[in-house]
């Protein structure tokens, strides 16, 4: 009887341990993304990955009074890996309506946004990469902010050369401004996959940064991201782009 009764706390202390660990595992493993959206109501929102090959939807639910949560888990050993990255996620309440944000295991990710216009009202509390997002989508906002009125002004000013001149100058003004603004971001945060985002960020047809005229910076940026992120679907992508550059100008040359 003494040996079946030490038998049963030796299986329950087992199992004891094995649920923590268990549970310890998971907790690595995870990114959990919640939030709310006012005017969210009981709307559907979906989860996706941007992976090397493209989107992957991972999952979705209907809100409860605009509030969601998420919990992307590891199954596989693959998985895992790419979890532990930090990758790109986006929350989608319909095509048109949607943000980007940037998130790795063992990260809580708090989002707060309206539900009928994410981009411009969305803030992030959690990881530093999902912070620096919000940073740079924030720039963005104003940015755009300020050509929609400029553009105004033109269509209004077609008759008038010498005021669509100013315009232009004016919107020249803009750009080079949001473009020292998104160099400095780089500068300062070289070693963050959010300066990733913010070389190759862009409002509609405008880039701020060209791959071959900008080279340099890019091959910086690719270098020093490498180092840390050796095996990132990202950066070696990235490590394609610079080779292939180099080698174009090689061929010009």
């Amino acid at each position: 009887m003494q040996n079946r009764g030490m038998a049963h706390y030796t299986l329950l202390f087992f199992l004891i341990v094995c649920t923590l660990f268990s549970s310890c595992h998971n907790q690595k493993t995870k990114v959990v993304i919640e939030g709310d959206l006012h005017h969210g109501g009981n709307r559907m929102i979906r989860l996706a990955r941007i992976e090397d090959a493209g989107l992957v939807m991972l999952d979705s639910c209907y809100m409860q009074n605009g509030h969601f949560e998420f919990n992307v888990v590891a199954r596989t050993p693959e998985e895992g890996t790419i979890l532990a990255l930090p990758m790109l996620y986006q929350l989608i309440v319909n095509q048109d309506n949607s943000i980007t944000t940037m998130a790795q295991s063992n990260e809580h990710l708090s989002v707060v946004a309206d539900a009928d216009n994410m981009i411009r009202s969305y803030h992030v509390l959690g990881g530093e990469e999902a912070m620096l997002m919000v940073t740079l989508d924030s720039a963005l906002t104003v940015f755009i902010l300020q050509t929609d009125s400029l553009w105004t002004c033109y269509q209004q000013a077609m008759e008038n050369d010498s005021l669509r001149v100013r315009v232009e100058q004016d919107y020249n003004v803009l750009v080079e401004h949001h473009t020292a603004f998104l160099r400095q971001f780089i500068q300062a945060h070289p070693s963050n996959m959010a300066s990733y985002i913010a070389f190759y960020q862009r409002y509609n047809r405008k880039k701020f940064f060209d791959e071959e005229k900008d080279f340099e910076l890019l091959e910086a940026l690719t270098d020093r991201l490498s180092q840390q992120y050796p095996d990132h679907p990202y950066m070696i992508r990235m490590q394609q782009k610079v080779e292939n550059i180099k080698n174009l100008k090689y061929d010009t040359d």
